[in-house]
Order: structure tokens, then C-alpha cells, then sequence
């Protein structure tokens, strides 16, 4: 009885284990991270660099004496933040997706993707910015008396790279730092319970 018990288990299994997803979803998560660490890299690289050379070609080109200014601190600021992005640990993360799909070591690849994801998004990267934005400001309002120009670049800058440090993406991060539960069974005196630690 035990033996046809057994083979039936054992029979229904194997459909089950046919169907199984053999990826681990550790590598669908690293690809799919790889994937937007790329597209907002190469996004964001483009569009600081579009936008600083446009706005050095406007201060360049100018004849208002104020507009020339403002384009010439809007273009310092942006080439800053085209210096951010090629110092952007961004793409440790793409890179570790591939080196896990090239000797299949997942935590590695996963602690490096995470490591990178929360070093691009510490705290000396916001204020980085902040400074970036106040001392734009404070050269349009206190240097060239352009109070309202002062307020834009401080609004636009500050606006534009807390936006661009907080659509990094972290997958891998969350995945680390999710909340993992752990049941088992125990003995008691009054036979077997469950016992669950997260």
C-alpha cells in the first residue's frame, strides 16, 4: 500500500516538476533592474548632456547680459550634473546582472547590485544637490541681483536631481533588505506548535 502511495505521489509530482519555472526569480529581479539601471542611465545622461550643451551654447550666444548669465549658471549646473552621472555607481548594477549570468553566483551579484542601488541614493548625493541648488541661486540672486532667475535655478535644480536620485532603481536593494519569515514546527508540552520569526 505504501509502495502505490508512494508512485502515486511520486507520478503527480512529475507534471508539477515539468511545469516549474528552473529560473530563480533572483535572476528574472537582476534583469529586470539591469534593464532600468540602463534606461535611466542612458536617459538621464542624455538629457544632462542635450541640456548643457544647449544652455553653453545660449550663454555663449546671448547678447542680453542677464539671460547670458542665467544660461551660464544653468549650464555650470548641468554640466555638474552631467559629472554625476559618470560618477554614478548606476551601473555596478547592470554589470552585476552579468557577471551573474556569466558564473551564476546570485548573492554576489545581488549584494553588489543592492550595494550599488544604496550608494546612489545616500545621503551625500541629496545633499550634493542641495548645494548645487542653493549656491546656484545664491551666484543669480546675491552676484548678479536676479532674484527671480535665483528661485528657478534653485527650484529647477533641486526639483530636477532629487527627481533623477530618487527614480534609481532598487530592486535588488528591497530584495536584501526585505522582511524574510521563518517558520518550524516545535515540541511543546501539549505536543507540536508553530513557531515564526521575521
Amino acid at each position: 500500500m505504501r509502495a502505490v502511495i508512494a508512485l502515486c505521489l511520486a507520478l503527480s509530482a512529475a507534471p508539477l516538476a515539468a511545469h516549474a519555472d528552473p529560473v530563480d526569480p533572483r535572476v528574472a529581479l537582476l534583469d529586470r533592474d539591469a534593464s532600468h539601471a540602463r534606461l535611466w542611465f542612458w536617459t538621464l545622461t542624455v538629457a544632462y548632456s542635450v541640456t548643457a550643451v544647449a544652455q553653453t551654447t545660449l550663454a555663449l550666444t546671448l547678447h542680453d547680459p542677464g539671460l547670458r548669465v542665467d544660461a551660464a549658471v544653468g549650464a555650470v549646473t548641468t554640466w555638474l550634473g552631467v559629472g554625476g552621472m559618470v560618477l554614478t555607481p548606476v551601473p555596478r548594477v547592470w554589470r552585476a546582472a552579468e557577471e551573474a549570468h556569466r558564473t551564476g553566483n546570485l548573492d554576489a551579484a545581488m549584494a553588489r547590485a543592492a550595494e550599488a542601488e544604496n550608494s546612489a541614493r545616500a545621503w551625500y548625493n541629496h545633499v550634493g544637490v542641495a548645494v548645487v541648488a542653493v549656491t546656484a541661486g545664491l551666484v543669480l540672486w546675491i552676484g548678479y541681483d536676479r532674484p527671480l532667475s535665483a528661485a528657478l535655478a534653485f527650484g529647477s535644480d533641486l526639483i530636477g536631481g532629487e527627481l533623477s536620485i530618487l527614480t534609481i532603481p532598487t530592486r535588488a536593494a528591497r530584495w536584501r533588505d526585505r522582511p524574510v519569515a521563518r517558520w518550524q514546527l516545535a515540541p511543546s508540552l501539549n505536543g507540536v506548535q508553530i513557531v515564526g520569526a521575521w
